[in-house]
């Protein structure tokens, strides 16, 4: 019997550390590809420490969690204290409520605090920018006191009662008393539920998201925007060093644990344990710490330059240096020294105008795509663009003029441009299948077939099938193109968005729909992918702008910046990256003649005349839109 829990508790350990230990020799692999050790290599660690960026994203996470985690000990011990002086019957109810933080959904919390950060800020103090840093500390520190208060209050349990007594009658006070005697029996429960709060504040990501302002942003939260694209083996190298600080956290924890324990059995005295000094002295350097840091963050913002410059863009939609590339706010920064961008992503039109609608930040250029520009336009969330300090608004193609969305062409800028066309492997994919969007449906490849995971390029698709508009109202029409929809679930194998890199790539699947610019990256990482563009059928163009909404602060920076991107050569080195088409003919010039000659990237004009743009759909129909497509995806 003993043999088999043995053996059972390897095969458990063995379950919830491979992972990690894959993760961990990804690290020092010479290769990109984790399926094959090609040779030891410190490289991705020194790629990591260039990195500025990340490293100041790991210098955020770590002072939230820092500050987060010693204020959450604090409250949350007081908070046990008290708790533990109620009524026994009283005390389990309270217990029961501070309970529900931790199991209540993240998403829940996340949402619930953001609400309510806006309506304080925005509502009653009259603040323009109410999502801040501070925001996102109070909503850590919130999530991190329950787990202070449930490492604590069995110490306090444990704890004799006659010691508190005894040090009163021998003459503390009671504040003396809790220093002294309750302190020092509770501490091991209170290192623990600090450890605790620093990992969970380091680790969150899902309400972070929501509380997140635009003057500060997480490590986790970026990490979630460079999923996008294949993730680089420096982000390995930066998921081993957290590993390993957590775990060394962990087990920290737990020879506290230990020795406490031992110490109470041999009944010495916690104040003269080598333990406890030990457990003093690092408690006050982690207080040191969190002051020293905390004043760093209050300092340094008057040691940076007058103008900061808020730009809120898609995941991996802009040069930052990455594989050689160029750097393009490093370049934008250099060329104006006295503006210093804050530069935060998101991943979808929807999750940004809600971002922008809901208040609370203060966000100064923004790249929304066609059909949600229009909306924007129309609810008054975009400021008209003085074209004076956009000169370079010149080199923009004449076919990206006067568009359905912006017809005066005073909100937006043209930033890219693409189409939507269908991804294969040609290694599973007969050619002769490959003739219109009916690929998606064909039976022959059940299984191997992905789809969009979002209602309007799912609809656009099946009403291209249907040789319906793809921006109509009728809502017979949308019903008729959920019941295609439903006749394609059972040969699909899932809906995707970005999880499509990983599955193409590594052929898990052989058909999809996707953007031609991120296909183009799939096709780079696995040559047997192909792209095809279905243009008798018709086909989705989008374009995405720059534009400037109404919460800005700093809009004569912003149109510096946008102006910035419109340089030729610049908007050739971020396309050449972003691997999405330019609406700068002069910046072909510095493309080289591979990808100016691309289909995929730049097709003909013959065949763009059958691609046709999302227009801004009435609230209704996006909503009916929305529902159908839900019944379809649950059905």
């Amino acid at each position: 019997m003993k043999k088999a829990n043995r053996i059972i508790t390897i095969l458990i350990f063995i379950f919830l550390y491979i992972p990690m230990a894959v993760l961990v020799v990804a690290s020092f692999n010479t290769g990109k590809d984790i399926t094959q050790f090609e040779g030891f290599t410190l490289s991705r660690y020194a790629e990591l420490f260039r990195d500025a960026q990340l490293l100041r994203l790991l210098g955020n996470s770590l002072l939230i969690s820092v500050l987060a985690s010693g204020i959450s000990t604090v409250l949350g011990t007081l908070s046990a204290v008290g708790i533990y002086r109620l009524k026994p019957k009283m005390r389990r109810v309270v217990m029961s409520l501070t309970n529900i933080p931790m199991t209540n959904p993240d998403i829940v919390t996340g949402v619930s605090l953001s609400l309510l950060f806006v309506f304080i800020g925005g509502r009653l103090l009259g603040q323009k920018e109410s999502l801040t840093f501070w925001t996102l500390l109070i909503a850590h520190v919130t999530f991190g006191l329950p787990y202070v208060i449930l490492n604590v209050m069995p110490k306090l349990q444990q704890m004799n009662p006659a010691l508190q007594d005894a040090a009163l009658d021998l003459g503390c006070t009671p504040l003396q008393a809790f220093f002294k005697v309750t302190i020092h029996e509770i501490m091991p429960g209170m290192i623990a539920g600090a450890i605790m709060a620093f990992t969970m504040s380091l680790d969150d990501f899902v309400i972070s998201y929501f509380v997140t302002g635009s003057d500060f942003m997480t490590l986790p939260v970026e990490i979630y925007s460079l999923t996008k694209k294949p993730i680089q083996p420096k982000i390995y190298a930066m998921f081993t060093l957290l590993f390993l600080l957590i775990f060394v956290l962990m087990v920290t924890m737990n020879v506290i644990q230990v020795r406490g324990e031992q110490q109470k059995h041999r009944r010495r005295a916690i104040s003269d344990s080598k333990a406890v000094r030990i457990i003093k002295v690092a408690a006050a350097i982690a207080a040191a710490v969190a002051i020293l840091v905390g004043m760093a963050f209050l300092i340094l913002p008057s040691l940076q330059p007058k103008i900061t410059l808020n730009v809120y863009n898609w995941g991996q939609y802009m040069a930052r240096g990455e594989d050689g590339s160029t750097d393009i706010i490093a370049a934008f920064e250099e060329k104006y020294p006295h503006i210093k961008v804050n530069y935060t992503t998101y991943d979808s039109n929807e999750i940004m105008y809600s971002k922008l609608s809901g208040g609370g930040v203060a966000i100064d250029v923004v790249f929304p795509s066609d059909y949600m520009i229009a909306r924007m336009i129309q609810e008054n969330m975009l400021l008209e663009l003085n074209f004076d300090n956009i000169p370079n608004y010149q080199y923009i193609d004449e076919s990206f003029l006067d568009t359905a969305y912006d017809p005066e062409n005073k909100y937006s800028v043209p930033y890219t441009w693409g189409t939507v066309g269908i991804i294969y492997n040609t290694k599973y994919v007969d050619e002769a299948d490959v003739t219109g969007w009916e690929l998606m449906w064909n039976e022959k490849y059940a299984g191997k077939i992905l789809m969009f995971d979002n209602s309007r390029d799912a609809f656009g698709i099946a009403q291209f099938l249907l040789g319906e508009d793809i921006n109509t109202t009728d809502k017979a029409v949308l019903d008729a193109t959920a019941a295609k929809l439903k006749e394609q679930k059972p040969v699909l194998q899932q809906y995707v968005m970005d999880q499509i890199y990983s599955t193409m790539e590594n052929e898990e699947a052989w058909i999809a729909a996707y953007y031609a610019g991120d296909c183009m990256t799939m096709m780079e990482n696995n040559e047997d992918l192909a792209f095809y563009l279905p243009e008798n059928q018709g086909f989705n163009m989008f374009i995405d702008a720059a534009c400037i909404p109404t919460c800005c602060k700093e809009k004569e920076a912003a149109e510096l910046f946008i102006n910035f991107l419109c340089e030729p050569e610049i908007s050739a080195a971020n396309m050449d990256w972003v691997c999405y088409s330019t609406p700068i003919s002069a910046a072909k010039e510095y493309l080289d003649e591979e990808t100016v000659n691309d289909p995929v990237a730049y097709p003909s004009e013959e065949i763009l005349k059958n691609g046709v743009s999302f227009a801004y759909l009435p609230e209704e129909i996006s909503r009916y839109t929305e529902s159908l497509f839900m019944q379809v995806r649950n059905s």
